[in-house]
């Protein structure tokens, strides 16, 4: 009994510990403490056919919600309406993306078009407009972490790998890169075959400028690594800031 009490007050004090932790990470984060609604628009097919539902969609915006839960940003499905036409259902030029938001966008709202085919380029999904404008687009043919990621781009963020070459001593980290000194320098475009070991271990050979090798976030979801878990805390503070500074702001 007294081993089943000591157990139970270890556990206590190890929850309090994580809690208070936790506290101390996300304390001097910025709080956007909005719902933002989204409207999705579903692209049939040539057979007539949705190839993305909407409880699956509000699975997606449900695993958004706790991904930006630190800065205190919700994403609730208001709206969402289906589009027979299937020419629309492939999207390849921007005259196309241009010719479908004329028709069919909603304003005041984050717009999401699920579409079966991205053609260029051949990508899981893009995001238009940002974080503040009526014009706010995210066109997808994935699920899952895609959502979270093109809200990312949506919120101000840029890939880990973006911008010029970053170092991986983080000497010009303000300048290259995302722009982010928290997110390690990301070499996944400098070769078409970097791989990484189950477990997302991260075994590219290559170096950097200065011959060091790269040791990259696979876990970030602004990255193009498949495991992709979460936000840095300087991609949290600048998606609340490109909100919170905005004007005018999505309703």
């Amino acid at each position: 009994m007294k081993n089943t009490i000591y157990i139970f007050i270890l556990s206590i004090i190890s929850f309090v510990s994580l809690s208070g932790q936790m506290h101390t990470l996300n304390k001097d984060l910025p709080c956007i403490n909005k719902t933002f609604q989204i409207h999705a628009h579903v692209f049939l097919d040539s057979f007539g056919v949705a190839n993305y539902s909407p409880d699956q969609l509000r699975a997606d915006l449900a695993g958004a919600t706790a991904a930006f839960a630190p800065i205190c940003a919700r994403f609730e499905l208001c709206g969402i309406d289906t589009i027979t036409n299937y020419e629309f259902d492939s999207i390849g030029t921007d005259l196309e993306d241009t010719e479908i938001k004329n028709l069919f966008h909603v304003k005041n709202r984050i717009n999401i078009y699920l579409a079966s085919e991205l053609q260029a380029p051949p990508i899981c999904g893009y995001a238009g407009g940002n974080a503040s404008a009526n014009n706010s687009t995210v066109v997808l043919k994935c699920t899952g972490g895609t959502v979270i990621h093109e809200l990312g781009h949506l919120f101000g963020l840029s890939h880990t790998f973006g911008g010029t070459p970053e170092l991986v001593n983080g000497s010009n980290c303000e300048t290259a890169g995302d722009g982010l000194c928290d997110t390690p320098a990301d070499p996944y475009f400098e070769d078409p075959d970097i791989i990484w070991q189950d477990g997302c271990e991260f075994i590219w050979e290559g170096q950097d400028a200065n011959g060091q090798y790269y040791s990259p976030d696979v876990g970030n979801i602004m990255s193009y690594y498949s495991c992709s878990c979460g936000f840095s805390r300087e991609q949290f503070i600048k998606m609340a800031n490109t909100y919170l500074n905005s004007n005018p702001k999505l309703w």
